[in-house]
């Protein structure tokens, strides 16, 4: 509402060529002033800049349609047209990114086109000054497709199993940039293929870049030798690597074994073995329940097929299930192993029941655990933080498990002695 009087406002009209435009301007901000009247009145529209128009018409105080009736010259109105079309464009990219709904690389993406701005991006968005510059510098470098020539080494096998997109290779580049932190690690390079895998993995999680899913290639197939040093004890390690859609394919035609999760005669050998089913929580908690009962089909078809191939249970110390993506629990949540186990429980019943069984028949350890690689942001294409704690657990359980190996070596001595 005007805080004018009538006269007070027939006295400014009447002069209002000669008031500096930044008190009309004002005037017209705080609907004290009308444009129409002070146009009416002798105000020369076409020395108003561009941007005044540009904000009275954002804050409703200007209907742009009638800026020609007005005078303005039509090819300032067109572009005016334009420039708020642009700032429109602009903000719903903002906006995106505001809220968790662009990944980084659509955000380099625009930034390079101009669909956003570093002014921008450092105004309307929570992006700082860091963090525009990595968004700027973000490459991400193919993996490379070649599997070992040699048999996998003497030691403890360790698999991933899971769905495609599931994070097993977030979780294996997290568990070697955990151990590579700590030196607990020794690279044996008869793996050497391996090892370039895991150096471009573990370079891209400390570059906060997600690694990429594994192809789905039989020559995709790789193992990662090492030794874990830890509390003492020297433990031959061989990580196997390869694409959750084998472990589908697997699950759903036992005939493929042989090339998928058997690629190479990994997983018949006479190692013994820890497996890791990783469970993906985001698939529940985006609600996603044909792929969560997807998910456990897949999961219960494998545990049956394993139950009989080659003595693939009977040789696992541990089968771990690791409900991945724990960062998604719901807030609050004090224990997040206890939340992993009671929703592995509720919702892969049948799972669970199967592998119970299957502990009692092959005597191996079930361990149900929660994992999260750390705190992701732009629609979980980027790792802002890095989780150490759920590594540095799984480290742990991998050492005490495969101590058995030396325990089982000296109790199997102390009988043959006896013979």
């Amino acid at each position: 509402m005007s805080k004018f009087t009538a006269l007070q406002r027939e006295a400014i009209l009447r002069r209002i060529s000669d008031v500096p435009l930044q008190s009309v301007f004002k005037f017209i901000d705080n609907s004290e002033l009308t444009l129409d009247e002070c146009v009416e009145n002798g105000l020369v529209i076409n020395d108003i800049p561009i941007n005044q128009f540009e904000k009275w018409i954002k804050q409703s105080l200007l209907d742009l349609d009638k800026l020609a009736d007005l005078g303005l010259n039509l090819s300032l109105v067109e572009e005016i047209r334009k420039s708020i079309e642009r700032s429109e464009e602009l903000q719903e990219n903002y906006d995106l990114i505001n809220d968790d709904m662009m990944i980084i690389q659509d955000i380099q993406k625009h930034l390079r086109s101009g669909g956003v701005t570093e002014e921008g991006l450092l105004e309307k968005t929570t992006i700082d000054k860091e963090l525009l510059n990595e968004i700027k510098g973000y490459e991400k470098k193919e993996h490379p497709s070649q599997n070992n020539d040699v048999a996998l080494i003497k030691g403890t096998d360790i698999f991933f199993f899971g769905k495609a997109s599931s994070g097993k290779t977030c979780v294996l580049a997290s568990i070697f940039n955990y151990a590579e932190r700590k030196g607990l690690f020794i690279d044996n390079m008869v793996s050497i293929h391996g090892i370039n895998y895991k150096n471009l993995i573990v370079n891209e999680l400390k570059n906060s870049i997600l690694p990429d899913s594994t192809p789905a290639e039989k020559k995709a197939v790789t193992y990662i030798s090492t030794e874990l040093i830890l509390d003492g004890e020297a433990n031959p390690l061989n990580f196997v690597e390869m694409s959750g859609e084998f472990f589908s394919k697997a699950a759903q035609d036992p005939k493929e074994i042989n090339n998928t999760i058997d690629a190479h005669g990994y997983l018949s050998n006479s190692n013994k073995k820890l497996l890791f089913f990783i469970v993906d929580y985001k698939m529940y908690s985006d609600n996603e329940k044909s792929s969560v009962s997807s998910q456990a089909n897949d999961f219960n078809n494998l545990v049956g097929i394993l139950d009989g191939y080659k003595k693939a249970l009977q040789n696992a110390y541990c089968v771990y299930i690791v409900v991945n993506k724990s960062d998604k629990f719901p807030k609050g949540t004090v224990d997040k192993n206890d939340f992993a186990k009671s929703f592995f429980m509720k919702n892969f019943k049948s799972v669970y029941t199967n592998l119970k069984q299957k502990e009692k028949k092959h005597n191996f350890d079930l361990r149900i655990l929660h994992y999260s690689i750390g705190n992701l942001i732009f629609k979980n294409s980027y790792l802002s933080s890095i989780n150490y704690d759920c590594p540095k657990n799984i480290i742990q359980s991998i050492s005490q498990q495969a101590y058995r190996k030396n325990e089982d070596s000296v109790i199997g001595k102390f009988f043959k002695s006896k013979e």
